[in-house]
């Protein structure tokens, strides 16, 4: 075609009907016309792009759909690009991601766009399989439909369930939902007795405060890191873990301040997993406005570490027995608490100690004879 004849305008009056044809092949008037060159009848191509090219440069659209005359506004698109994280099947690595590379590269080259790469991090989410282990496929007639489980179990347990178990993708299974299910009875059995029972007034080991801040201070810091890095099955185990923690001081002390306390920024934590189950519990403890709108909870550095360690108490060499200590403790106090545990008292007995070894926070050694 020759450059006289441009631009090609396109039909104004063409249908959009999911019917899986070109909408410009219904119009006789644009298909229709003469060969440039020849002058004989001739019909026009009416699909000449792939579907991915058309979306391929969305990310440039987005900030500026209002802009009726151009597609994005040269400058101020760097404000926007490049993509924090792209997510979506190892099938776009040889499909759309190629486009997008293509034609981002090209606005640059013409000047268009400051930065080299349209995304800054891909994610690949794993694919869930039907039960039989094959391509979800209707044909197939092995789909699961999400309605029946939200129906059965709740949204809240099934979104857990999708984020612990099918991080990596896999054939769908039903007993793992049941157990989150479980999980989430239990949170909310833990809920109501904090709520419902009266705060009991007694004084926590210094050991159970230090442990449970730590596993507090632990998830706060490794769920937001988790949660970043698309790491979803690790962020709910850690809150499994909090849970265990809580229901164990539970069990020793009773409803507690400390326990209430933890409670509430365990929910906050919660929230982004189990929205719904967090929001109702969140007005049930008597909070103001929505969970989803208070800040994140920071860490306290100083408990990530844990304080106290567990080592080994040797005799000749051969472990007899575990002390715990406090990080740093000095020789002449670990060997003292080595020497009250009853095994050690025992394996001590009638025997001279030629010498006592400590390496500091690892071992004790008491050579006998």
């Amino acid at each position: 075609m020759e450059e006289k004849d441009l631009p090609v305008l396109l039909p104004k009056d063409v249908e959009f009907k999911p019917d899986g044809k070109s909408p410009l092949a219904k119009s006789e008037a644009f298909v229709n016309c003469k060969c440039p060159k020849c002058g004989k009848a001739a019909k026009r191509e009416v699909d000449t792009l792939d579907t991915f090219v058309c979306s391929s440069w969305y990310e440039l659209r987005y900030p500026f759909n209002k802009e009726t005359k151009v597609p994005f506004v040269k400058g101020e698109i760097d404000e926007y690009v490049p993509v924090d994280t792209y997510v979506g099947g190892k099938e776009h690595a040889a499909m759309h991601l190629i486009y997008s590379r293509f034609i981002y590269k090209a606005l640059r080259d013409g000047g268009y766009l400051k930065s080299d790469e349209p995304f800054t991090r891909l994610i690949h989410q794993g694919l869930i399989l039907g039960p039989d282990g094959n391509k979800m496929s209707k044909s197939k007639g092995n789909t699961v439909s999400p309605d029946d489980y939200v129906e059965k179990y709740g949204s809240d347990a099934l979104r857990l369930w999708l984020m612990f178990g099918y991080e990596e993708g896999g054939p769908w299974n039903e007993d793992g939902i049941k157990g989150i299910s479980k999980y989430i009875q239990r949170v909310e059995n833990l809920a109501d007795r904090i709520i419902e029972n009266e705060q009991i007034e007694k004084e926590v080991s210094k050991e159970d405060i230090e442990e449970l801040k730590h596993i507090l201070n632990r998830t706060i810091f490794g769920v937001d890191k988790d949660i970043i890095r698309f790491s979803f099955n690790t962020a709910v185990a850690k809150l499994m873990e909090l849970t265990n923690e809580m229901i164990r001081i539970e069990n020793k002390y009773g409803n507690v301040k400390e326990l209430r306390e933890t409670f509430k920024t365990f929910v906050n934590i919660l929230a982004p997993m189990a929205p719904h189950l967090s929001e109702e519990i969140w007005e049930k403890l008597g909070e103001k406005g929505s969970v989803h709108l208070t800040k994140y909870p920071k860490y306290d550095e100083n408990y990530l570490e844990r304080n106290t360690i567990t080592i080994a108490v040797q005799i000749n060499g051969k472990l007899k027995d575990t002390i715990e200590i406090e990080k740093g403790e000095e020789k002449e106090t670990v060997l003292a608490k080595a020497k009250q545990k009853d095994k050690i008292i025992t394996a001590l007995d009638g025997k001279e100690i030629v010498k006592e070894i400590y390496v500091q926070d690892k071992i004790v050694n008491i050579v006998v004879r």
